[in-house]
């Protein structure tokens, strides 16, 4: 039976089979394989090992390590790994994830089409990282993400210099058929003009002191939460956007603060586009879980090129942790058990979250209490959860692991 560790980086395993040896030709390394670099550097991610010295010794030493067969690799080979592979590798390696992987969807973010976040987070950096330098004496990186609100994953993302463009960003990945929920920085005239010639779409909060003019009010569509105070619904023109697009305006208050959302999807009542920006926040808990949960803030190499594999070997394991935790958590709840031999049989393991009430045929509270159960029972990962998959690594992956996965 395989181990734990090899469950979790199954898809990782199959494409380093599949692509090792051509990638160790076309980066001419002989010494480290990347088929070893790759499971090394998600074994110090799992381990929540900050510096690659630490690393190396931990292979040395640990009987985890020995336990999963990771090779003994001195810290300065492993450190070449990041200049020697292109970080392109990674990326398609986790395309290839992404496709192998099978994370539950919303249905009741479904019915409002794709939706996706858009943020960027500062990673502080080192003196000596000329090429992140974005003021005389500072350096610091900015990781562009777009987030899938659809299956709470990350899409395409990019680590850059700290005063990169957002808006670049946000039109280099528009595609046709998509929501973009973005903060004030996003927006422009521009920005929102490329997104609507190419029959995107955008929920962008704007500054409270731009200018415009109404065309008409529309009524205020659906139940509101108490908490929402001084709502407006209306057709809108900027004064000063040269396109002069006419836009949708939802404002609101939440205590003392005003939010005016600009939006072109007209086709959502006001209580959903409101919605949908507040689930704006689910970024920023990736952005935490990468720097906190998977000690993400700790660079093991501070090239441009070594950054950006970094940043894709994150997203791939906040992929991976999170294939995991719903496997375990669906099959402990769906499957029945042969304790004499351990192994499971799956039942029915949904594609798709259809055991929560969906927004059409409900009212407003079921639909918003329904969207966050399911956030708090099967995406939510914890440090609790991470630290006890840190223990079963070398433990076979049976039922009695997978019960200890499946919990809150």
């Amino acid at each position: 039976m395989e181990n734990t560790f090899s469950v979790l980086i199954k898809p990782l395993l199959e494409y380093c089979e599949k692509n090792g040896k051509t990638i160790d030709e076309a980066s001419g390394s002989r010494t480290l394989k990347f088929h070893y670099f790759v499971p090394t550097i998600v074994f110090a991610y799992l381990m929540q090992i900050s510096s690659l010295r630490k690393l190396t010794n931990k292979l040395e030493l640990s009987d985890t390590a020995k336990n999963l067969g990771l090779q003994v690799i001195p810290w300065t080979t492993i450190r070449d790994g990041f200049t020697r592979f292109s970080y392109h590798f990674f990326v398609a390696m986790y395309r290839s994830v992404l496709q192998q992987t099978n994370i539950i969807r919303l249905d009741a973010i479904d019915e409002l089409g794709l939706i996706s976040l858009v943020d960027g987070s500062i990673f502080p950096t080192i003196r000596s990282m000329c090429w992140a330098e974005y003021k005389k004496t500072k350096q610091a990186i900015r990781l562009h993400v777009e987030f899938n609100l659809n299956q709470m994953i990350p899409l395409e993302f990019i680590g850059l210099k700290a005063n990169s463009s957002e808006r670049q960003f946000l039109l280099s990945i528009v595609k046709k058929g998509v929501t973009y929920v973005a903060d004030r920085g996003y927006f422009s005239f521009d920005v929102v003009a490329a997104i609507n010639k190419v029959f995107a779409f955008f929920i962008i909060r704007i500054k409270n002191n731009m200018k415009f003019t109404v065309g008409a009010s529309l009524p205020v569509t659906g139940q509101m939460p108490a908490c929402l105070n001084q709502v407006s619904d209306q057709l809108i023109r900027f004064d000063n956007d040269p396109h002069q697009l006419v836009c949708r305006l939802v404002m609101f208050k939440v205590v003392d603060s005003e939010f005016k959302i600009c939006t072109n999807r007209f086709d959502l009542s006001t209580l959903e586009i409101i919605m949908l920006y507040a689930y704006r926040w689910q970024i920023e808990l990736l952005f935490k879980f990468i720097k906190r949960t998977l000690n993400g803030i700790h660079l093991f190499n501070h090239s441009q090129n070594g950054v950006n594999i970094q940043f894709c070997l994150l997203m791939i394991m906040s992929v991976l942790y999170l294939d995991m935790r719903q496997f375990c958590k669906v099959a402990y709840t769906y499957t029945t058990k042969d304790v004499k031999k351990g192994e499971i049989s799956t039942i029915g393991q949904p594609s798709h979250m259809t055991d929560f009430n969906t927004y059409l045929g409900h009212c407003p509270d079921k639909w918003m209490n329904s969207i966050n159960k399911a956030f708090e029972s099967l995406w939510k990962i914890s440090s609790y959860w991470t630290d006890n998959l840190m223990e079963l690594l070398h433990k076979p992956f049976d039922y009695h692991v997978i019960s200890i996965l499946a919990r809150e």
